[in-house]
């Protein structure tokens, strides 16, 4: 009675760690999603209202990852207290500081990283021309990730349920 037990544990374990590591992989690409949203929301707002990026991260900008809320609410703060320097410089700094919060690889943070230069460029056509090629290099990035998700999804529960079985093939 107590080995079928502990199986019926271990294999509810395994099938819980593989739904944990989906869904993982799933809210990666939704966080690269939620990023590229965020640097469209910024150029929108910024070339229609007109405001200083400080303000817009601070107040009117927002996604539904609160993880993002919170380091753009920590650029603003830090742009406002003009401690650190340019914009761009502060940007980098706070993406690089939440890089392993985020849980982007080294490509996807010098992309997000090099996203400040398309807040606060020179002028507004340097903007523009640095955020294409941004959303560029980041709608690449998502692409690539999308097309080994569904593979990295089905790897990951067939190595969880089966490690569970091994188990319990072991203890038996």
């Amino acid at each position: 009675m107590l080995k079928l037990l502990g199986s019926i544990l271990i294999i509810t374990a395994s099938t819980g760690m593989a739904a944990a590591l989906y869904g993982e992989i799933a809210d990666h690409v939704k966080r690269l999603y939620e990023l590229r949203k965020l640097f469209v929301d910024i150029s929108y707002a910024a070339y229609e209202s007109m405001q200083p990026v400080e303000i817009l991260l601070g107040c009117f900008v927002r996604t539904r990852d609160e993880k993002i809320n919170d380091i753009c609410k920590e650029i603003a703060d830090q742009l406002i207290e003009k401690k650190l320097g340019q914009g761009d410089v502060v940007w980098r700094n706070v993406f690089a500081a939440h890089r392993k919060e985020l849980g982007l690889s080294a490509e996807e943070a010098e992309v997000i990283e090099g996203a400040g230069s398309a807040f606060f460029g020179k002028s507004v056509d340097e903007n523009k021309k640095h955020l294409a090629v941004t959303l560029e290099r980041l709608d690449f990035l998502i692409g690539a990730k999308q097309s080994g998700q569904k593979e990295k999804q089905r790897v990951c529960g067939a190595v969880s349920i089966l490690g569970g079985l091994m188990i319990i093939i072991l203890l038996i």
